[in-house]
């Protein structure tokens, strides 16, 4: 069974959950592809870190750890020089090589001079995942072999091509990333609440039908939902580009089994989602159960 685990930044969390549900139910993952924060998370897997230690190392993330990470260093090319989290990163794994893994791995980055992916199979794994991870405008983009790379979730946000090319038969594509949502919300308030006790009013006989009919002429309810502002402008036109490239790209490479989790919808930022992992992670483990007739299904073709 190949894994290919998509960007999605705080929702990453949700592949926790999916490789607790694959380990409960005994299903062997033979290769491992992931885009950003799918790369990490499966390149952990791949080295052989336990899922329960993977598992810890989000539900312990807080938030003076998580400023550290994207703490700004203001380097001409992003906001951080990503040195923070490849610290963490090789703390973790070392000098690890790919080559070396106990699973076939495979990590998604951008070039950012021809906008193609770049999969990379070899090398140290702290380089490829500071490669995969480094988000535009955020983390400073990595040199590699005369490349210059940043995010891979830009290009390949669910790998499912590169988890073929690794091998895999059946492939399990696992889709985190955020979808556009509303950026503002519809006009409620003080208006309702009047137009509400109107409507009561209109019942009651000693109210004067000329005051009524004088609010409901007078007192024009705006019913426009107010437009974003710049930021949710900005961030919503990316979402909306973002999920246009990932449903293009399943349908070129689509998955076997397609696992899609239910996020909760929440306040607060990038930020904060990195706070809720334990929401997150079950996200992913109801997702993954969830797939698990499609997945015996198609497993069960495939033998025959």
């Amino acid at each position: 069974m190949g894994l290919a685990l998509g960007s999605g930044g705080a929702r990453g969390a949700a592949h926790v959950g999916v490789l607790k549900v694959l380990e409960r139910e005994g299903i062997e993952v033979v290769a491992v592809a992931g885009s950003s924060i799918g790369a990490v998370v499966g390149g952990a897997y791949a080295a052989g870190v336990p899922t329960a230690r993977i598992e810890e190392e989000w539900r312990k993330t807080n938030l003076p750890q998580l400023v550290r990470t994207f703490l700004p260093t203001f380097p001409r090319a992003g906001l951080s020089s990503g040195a923070e989290l490849e610290r963490y990163l090789r703390s973790v794994f070392g000098d690890l090589r790919i080559e070396d893994m106990k699973i076939p791995f495979a990590a998604v980055a951008t070039d950012l001079d021809t906008g193609e992916a770049v999969v990379i199979r070899t090398g140290p794994l702290v380089d490829a995942l500071r490669a995969s991870t480094a988000i535009p405008g955020i983390f400073r983009p990595v040199r590699w072999r005369g490349r210059i790379l940043v995010d891979g979730g830009m290009v390949e946000p669910v790998p499912v091509r590169p988890c073929r090319e690794l091998g895999a038969e059946i492939v399990i594509g696992v889709d985190v990333g955020p979808r556009p949502a509303p950026t503002t919300p519809e006009r409620r308030g003080l208006w309702d609440e009047l137009e509400e006790r109107l409507r009561a009013l209109e019942e009651r006989p000693w109210v004067p039908a000329s005051l009524l009919e004088f609010l409901e002429t007078r007192l024009e309810r705006p019913r426009e939902r107010p437009l974003p502002g710049l930021f949710s402008l900005l961030n919503q036109s990316a979402l909306i580009l973002l999920q246009q490239v990932t449903e293009l790209k399943l349908r070129l490479w689509p998955p076997d089994v397609l696992v899609r989790p239910e996020f909760p919808r929440r306040e607060g930022g990038y930020i904060r989602g990195y706070l809720n992992a334990e929401e997150n992670i079950a996200a992913g483990e109801r997702a993954m159960e969830a797939a698990l007739p499609e997945l015996y299904a198609v497993a069960g073709a495939e033998g025959r």
